[in-house]
């Protein structure tokens, strides 16, 4: 199967710990945990992204970059990028698969991104300032 956003849509909805919604070009989908991913389906792949914290929480982003440059590879599945959003930017960890992935693959992703996000918060919340998590 070739996946886009509405055949997307129902494998999301069709998990019980998922909340799904429309947003633009994108779905939304939280989990139990309150941990919001956002998933676009383009022409080759598919992108599970979620926000970590705002870039201007970290400490020394010279030092933080370094570390995740440094670490990150210890959660599979998943990567850390600078995004902006909103006008600010953030760091934000993020999966990507081929269209053409099965279902059990797409699934995975996505619980493997929530699973990583607390793992990643735990990993470099020394090196922020305040209430950080996005």
């Amino acid at each position: 199967m070739i996946w886009n956003n509405d055949t997307l849509k129902v494998l999301a909805e069709s998990q019980s710990t998922w909340v799904v919604d429309a947003e633009g070009d994108c779905l939304s989908i939280s989990n139990d945990e309150g941990i919001d991913a956002f998933i676009y389906v383009g022409d080759q792949q598919i992108i599970a992204e979620t926000a970590l914290f705002p870039a201007a929480k970290v400490t020394d982003q010279a030092m933080m970059n370094d570390l995740i440059l440094r670490t990150h590879h210890l959660l599979p599945l998943t990567t850390i990028c600078i995004n902006r959003i909103g006008g600010e930017d953030y760091y934000a960890a993020f999966g990507s698969l081929s269209v053409d992935s099965k279902e059990s693959v797409i699934v995975e992703e996505i619980e493997t991104l929530f699973a990583n996000v607390s793992e990643f918060l735990e990993l470099y919340n020394e090196h922020l300032t305040g209430e950080a998590a996005a």
